[in-house]
């Protein structure tokens, strides 16, 4: 009976040794995760649920013979954002490292410090990941698989950004094997800004930025990355800044990344900063423009304004389907490859030549393309796919405005309006036009076609009348059934184009 007794205090003390235990240790809840590298520094983030001191130990083996304070960066939702520089580090090695903060300890994982400017690099390029995480856990899993020395994201990481809840279980945790020991460098997306406009994405990514002007740079390598703020297509303290990094950039490669393309003809049909951003980009020579936001793959061929023919051209990608529900694509000749389909984009740059292989999911190979550059100068078979951008901005500008949102339904006797306003866009020509409704929606609505010429460099405003003459049905994101669609005839002195438009959504006011 004593036994008993005494067995019974001993784990009732054991029970209680645990539970003090508990309440003084450290939970870590993101991370541990690489920030801000540069060619002799890097940042090692990771966030606790209590306040406490943190360093991170290091070294060129499991000795970890160096040590790093971290400090407290943030604080967001009774949880802590804790922060070690690493300086005076050695480039193109590999370093061994843990986190300890109070009684917790990390498991040791390494990272391998940004290479010479003269160095080879490779890099990864995706986007919109949310929403479908066992999708993005794929990618990441691939990823791993190319071993990639950086890793930049078009955005949309959650679904919310203002809700803490999210971030999680959408980025960290299915990240988490990518993010302790490959640099993950991501763009704001639209999705970040929901909720707190930013706040969070600032918090966990770039908290030494302003959350209303979130566009920084970076060099890795021999390229320079600019990420751009895509709530700012017209900001002029944006552009100014753009102007000058990127006229300091003394690499051999520029690459600009963000959330919403210039060029899109599937998904949202999105021409972000059409009116000022491509001058800027074939001005400064810039050489990829990455983009996200639709999802799917599409990449352009390059293109330069037909005036300018020995001026430098530009390619536009979307890629946005490292997770997020898939939207249609458009064949075209404009595109060297579309696909709607979940992807990332692997970079392998040696000296004067950028290789790209596009995967899927399930590491089949998806796409493949290869730029050579010497003194600034591409190589002729690049310039041999390069396409007017005037044509692709007509395209585009058309393809766009018959694509849109009504905030009224059509009914057989009162139409719903809607007023079309038509840009010229680095056009030199006029261009005759009619807008009609797609022969297969007849049966359902009916619209008087409507015909006009856009004079070149000019706006004309085309007034449209749909009745419905059938039932239809609204989903909760706005889709209408039967599908509303419209078609353009066109014709310039490069030929006849038609475009059929997304199916018109139904966007009502709040």
């Amino acid at each position: 009976m004593l036994k008993k007794h005494y067995k019974l205090k001993l784990i009732l003390f054991g029970t209680i040794i645990i539970l003090f235990h508990n309440c003084w240790a450290q939970n870590i809840t993101k991370g541990p995760y690489l920030a801000d590298p540069s060619p002799n520094s890097i940042s090692i983030r990771w966030e606790v649920d209590s306040k406490t001191d943190g360093k991170v130990v290091f070294g060129l083996n499991d000795s970890f013979d160096l040590s790093q304070e971290a400090e407290l960066v943030g604080q967001k939702n009774d949880h802590f954002l804790y922060n070690a520089r690493l300086t005076e580090i050695q480039h193109s090695v590999r370093y061994h490292y843990k986190i300890i903060c109070g009684k917790t300890k990390s498991a040791v994982n390494s990272f391998e410090t940004m290479n010479s400017s003269s160095k080879d690099l490779r890099f990864v390029a995706m986007g919109d990941s949310r929403s479908n995480h066992d999708i993005f856990r794929a990618i990441v899993e691939q990823v791993n698989g190319v071993d990639p020395d950086l890793i930049i994201s078009m955005g949309d990481l959650v679904e919310t950004g203002g809700k803490y809840s999210q971030w999680g279980p959408h980025f960290f945790t299915p990240a988490s094997d990518l993010l302790d020991h490959k640099m993950f460098i991501s763009t704001l997306g639209d999705h970040e800004t929901g909720g707190d406009n930013g706040e969070l994405f600032r918090h966990f990514l770039v908290p030494d930025e302003k959350v209303d002007e979130l566009w920084f740079s970076f060099d890795y390598g021999s390229a320079h990355f600019i990420s751009l703020d895509y709530r700012h297509p017209e900001n002029g303290k944006m552009i100014e800044w753009f102007k000058q990094d990127i006229t300091n950039s003394k690499a051999k490669w520029n690459f600009v990344f963000m959330h919403r393309p210039c060029y899109n003809l599937g998904g949202h049909r999105t021409a972000w900063g059409r009116g000022t951003w491509p001058e800027l980009f074939r001005k400064y020579k810039v050489d990829l423009v990455f983009a996200g936001h639709s999802h799917q793959y599409e990449r352009f061929h390059p293109m330069r304004p037909q005036n300018m023919k020995n001026s430098h051209p530009v390619t536009y990608i979307t890629t946005g389907g490292a997770g997020a529900g898939l939207y249609e694509v458009v064949q075209h000749a404009f595109l060297a490859k579309a696909e709607s389909v979940n992807h990332f984009m692997s970079f392998e740059i040696s000296g004067n030549t950028l290789n790209c292989n596009v995967y899927l999911n399930d590491g089949s190979m998806l796409d493949q393309f290869k730029i050579v550059k010497k003194k600034s100068l591409y190589n002729s078979e690049y310039l041999a796919e390069v396409i007017s951008q005037g044509d692709v901005d007509i395209y585009t500008m058309f393809a766009r405005k018959i694509s849109f949102g009504i905030d009224m339904l059509p009914m057989d006797d009162v139409p719903v309006i809607v007023n079309l306003s038509l840009k010229s866009i680095n056009s030199f020509e006029d261009v005759p036009f009619e807008i009609s409704l797609l022969p297969e929606c007849t049966e359902y609505y009916s619209m008087e076609a409507v015909s006009g010429v856009l004079n070149k460099n000019s706006k004309l405003d085309v007034p449209l009348k749909v009745f419905r003459h059938a039932p239809i049905k609204i989903s909760q994101w706005g889709n209408i059934t039967p599908a509303l669609r419209l078609i353009v005839k066109y014709k310039t002195t490069s030929g006849i184009e038609e475009i059929i438009g997304g199916a018109v959504e139904y966007w009502p006011e709040d």
